[in-house]
Parts: structure tokens; sequence; C-alpha cells
């Protein structure tokens, strides 16, 4: 059993189903998963699953044509129905559900769709410190305690601009965006042993601009409170007070007789 499923199938465990795996229909076609969950010793839900993972290609029409015509297959549907009855010793309606990692919004008549990663970074999450003997489920620990928590490492991982790397540029600017809209990120942010680092990340954003600057700090970071005590501030540094007395040094006034004054012929 593949990686990809493997994971899958720890999903659905922590749902409170059972699987089967890997069913020979015949003619050459393969389930990838029936999932039965019970409750309370009754039949509540069976599905019919089937994986498509991949990090490097990606889905197409085509290819979602080849799984709509599985799902519909007779000989794959008198499989899943026979499989469904030799385990619960009954007929049940069962759900047909695709999992991709496409990043499209894809919807299926009759079947449920769903994403790959969603799944992956559910398992993930859930991953605590025993010990597992599942290959690929301490595999995944190791990455998360190992790996996510060294923040050198991660960094660095992060930050790859060629070769094999993790982000695009644009899936870089959303992961930014995404971590700095964090309460906890905003929390570190406000240690004053930062503060270089904001300093640098405005320095090089249009907040560098003078008149962009001022207007952020009017209308979206001075209350009526702090104005008069930034301003006062302000005005008291070196180099800010040289420029302010030379702006507000008022201009020298000629004498009203210099306007009335002849000029020579």
């Amino acid at each position: 059993m593949s990686q990809e499923k493997e994971i899958v199938n720890l999903w659905l465990n922590k749902k409170g189903f059972f699987t089967i795996n890997d069913i020979n229909a015949g003619k050459n076609k393969v389930i990838d998963l029936i999932a039965i969950k019970l409750k309370n010793g009754k039949l509540e839900r069976v599905e019919h699953i089937e994986v498509n993972c991949s990090i490097s290609s990606t889905l197409v029409d085509k290819d979602i044509n080849e799984y709509i015509k599985k799902f519909e297959d007779k000989t794959v549907i008198k499989k899943v129905k026979q499989v469904i009855k030799d385990f619960v010793g009954t007929a049940f309606n069962y759900e047909k559900t695709l999992i991709l990692t496409s990043h499209r919004n894809i919807n299926l008549k009759g079947i449920n769709v769903l994403k790959f990663d969603d799944i992956l970074y559910e398992v993930i999450d859930d991953i605590d410190k025993q010990n597992y003997r599942n290959t690929t489920v301490r595999t995944i620990q190791l990455i998360k305690y190992l790996l996510i928590a060294n923040p050198d490492n991660l960094a660095e991982l992060l930050k790859k601009e060629t070769g094999n790397k993790v982000l695009t540029q644009g899936t870089r600017e959303i992961f930014i965006k995404r971590l700095l809209e964090q309460d906890d990120v905003k929390r570190i942010l406000e240690k004053e042993s930062n503060e270089k680092i904001i300093v640098d990340i405005v320095k090089e954003s249009s907040l560098k601009r003078p008149e962009r600057l001022a207007k952020t700090l009017e209308q979206d970071i001075l209350t009526n409170r702090t104005r008069k005590r930034f301003l006062k501030s302000f005005l008291e540094q070196e180099k800010i007070a040289k420029v302010s007395k030379t702006l507000l040094k008022p201009k020298k006034q000629r004498p009203l007789q210099y306007f009335f004054k002849k000029k020579k012929p």
C-alpha cells in the first residue's frame, strides 16, 4: 500500500472507520479503499474511496474522467457491494469519495471531492510523541518534531528559491501573510527585542514613502491620546529638530517702504 493511502487510512481510522485496502475487482481494476463505520453496533456509513496524490504533476480533466468512469464501472460497483455485504452482512448504500492533490476547486456530481493536503494536515496535527511502529507515521512524526520544530532548519527549507524549493514566490507570500495574521506572531513582534525586524520590514515596504507613512500613522496607528506624545517626541529627535527649524523658520519680511521705492530710470 502506498504512503498516501496509509495516511488516508490513519485519518479514516481516527474518524472511526475501519478500512479494506487494494481490493481486486477483476478486469485489471483495483479499488483503493472501502471505509466502513459502525455506531453502537449499527452500520452508519460506507465509502468507496479513490486516492490520487502527486507532488509534481497536475491533475487534468482526463484523469478526473478516468476516476468518474471507475466509480461508475459495473464491475467495480458489483465488487464494492459484495465487500460491504461480506463484512457487514447486508446491503447498504455507499458514498463515493475522490481524494486528490489538485489545487482546483472540483465539483463532481455524486462524488465527494476532498483535498489530500487537508487530510495530511489533520494527520500531522494529531500525531503525538508516542512510539509509532508504522514507518509512514513514524516518518511524519520525525518531520513534525525534529524538522518543523527546529526554527533554523525550517526557515532555511522555506527560503530556498531554486532547486528543491518547497514554496513558490506566490505561496511564500501567502504563507508569510497567514503567519503575520496569527495572534501569537503579533505578540512576538510586540517585543522590544524584535523592533529591528519591524524597522527592516518597513524600510523595504511601501511605508518607507513619507506620505504613506504619515497617513498610516495618522489613520491606523496613533490615537487621540498618543498623537500629542508622538509629535512631541518626534520633534525632539536631533535630525528632525534641525529640519523642523528650517521649515518653521519665518521668512524675512521686507519693510513696506521697499514696495513703494521708486526704481531709478
